[in-house]
């Protein structure tokens, strides 16, 4: 088989505008509040429950993926995507917009776990890491687009038109993949059947799987922690301007792609995984202390942030690779990308209150920089394990 390189990047473009919906409330939030008069913990909810849904939802829905085939999850996931936002766009109330994110959360996770499915059948064996790590981009990709593009859209044409458009080219979008993925197009068989119970157990008690699954979760707590709380401490505390903070944001966001892409040749060129994890942790754990470190001078602070997400973007695509490359049989891929997404949506819940306890009860930014030491210290030994573990495994 050779690879079907229009499948992959169709397969990316839905993670990319999947990566959208969650970056878009982030830059419009004080207008969301003001004009449906939002209180703080409704607010939160707004930017966590994708999060919230994938944590609960990512391993059944890579069971059912796996059961049911991916062309029909994967577009069901672009359609909840798409009525998410049209609805989120009509919303008057507050617990309006919340189902209309729950709507999205629901098609975050079909699409993000369904995916790597496709590409799993659609990519020659030797292509993987390559195409995975290609993969692992979605994420940043999509949210910097969002927090560039929300709000020039939002000041010209309010919130609302934003959530309509947005949800229009999901609409858009899933046309176009459902006609890219017809079978007369690309006839590969994916068949109903029962879950494959003992095929699911073997996958999800391998050991790499769960190393891939707690190491990405220590990745995202660390990763959105400094995404949800960078733009404030820019403010508060080193005095930029609103606009500036969140254009700095926004490219430390961008170039997490970066880490991603290098990831993705370094596989292809038959780099270890578990060596781009360590780099990974090193570098995040180095200059995530280093941006909150009293002592650091301010100009390096937005420079360190941006090494720590370039070079941490690293681990997205190799623990997406290793978690594709661990399922028991192709079939269950999107099972083992559960697990690995679940431990991603963990670390993502859990890192911006992480990061607020630590600021508040230790007494400001500059006293929390041993929590990005900490919690890299504890990724450098998973890495360690994946260095045993996989010595058995296939690349």
């Amino acid at each position: 088989m050779t690879t079907r390189w229009d499948i992959v990047l169709a397969a990316l473009g839905a993670g990319i505008l999947a990566g959208f919906q969650v970056g878009k409330v982030s830059p419009v939030l004080p207008e969301l509040r003001s004009d449906l008069g939002l209180d703080l913990i409704t607010a939160g909810w707004l930017t966590s429950l994708c999060y919230a849904t994938s944590a609960v939802l990512a391993v059944a829905t890579g069971m059912v993926t796996d059961r049911a085939g991916p062309r029909r999850l994967v577009l069901a996931g672009m359609v909840l995507l798409a009525a998410g936002s049209l609805l989120g766009g009509l919303a008057d109330t507050g617990s309006g917009l919340l189902v209309s994110r729950f709507l999205e959360g629901m098609g975050f996770v079909a699409v993000t776990v369904t995916a790597p499915r496709l590409l799993a059948v659609a990519t020659h064996p030797r292509n993987y890491g390559l195409v995975f790590g290609i993969w692992g981009a979605y994420m940043p990709i999509g949210m910097a687009i969002a927090m560039l593009g929300a709000p020039a859209i939002a000041d010209m044409a309010g919130w609302r038109t934003f959530w309509l458009v947005s949800g229009a080219l999901v609409a858009g979008f899933a046309v176009f993949l459902g006609w890219r993925l017809r079978p007369s197009s690309w006839p590969q068989p994916f068949p109903s059947r029962a879950i494959d119970w003992p095929g699911v157990r073997a996958t999800l008690s391998s050991l790499p799987l769960w190393l891939f699954s707690l190491g990405f979760a220590l990745y995202t707590l660390q990763w959105f922690a400094i995404m949800a709380w960078l733009p404030t401490f820019l403010i508060e505390d080193q005095g930029h301007e609103t606009a500036a903070a969140a254009a700095w944001a926004a490219l430390v966001v961008a170039v997490n792609a970066c880490g991603n892409l290098a990831a993705a040749w370094a596989m292809h060129r038959r780099v270890p995984r578990w060596i781009l994890v360590a780099v990974a942790y090193v570098a995040m754990g180095g200059a995530g202390a280093g941006i909150f470190l009293a002592a650091t001078p301010d100009v390096l602070r937005v420079p360190l942030a941006l090494v720590f997400s370039a070079v941490g973007g690293l681990l997205p695509a190799a623990a997406l690779a290793g978690a594709a490359a661990g399922a028991t049989r192709a079939a269950l891929v999107a099972t083992a990308s559960g697990s690995v997404v679940q431990g991603a949506a963990l670390g993502s819940l859990l890192g911006p209150p992480v990061l607020a306890a630590a600021v508040a009860g230790l007494g400001g930014w500059a006293a929390s920089w041993w929590v990005m030491l900490a919690v890299s210290g504890a990724g450098l030994c998973l890495a360690a394990g994946l260095a045993m573990s996989e010595q058995h495994a296939p690349r």
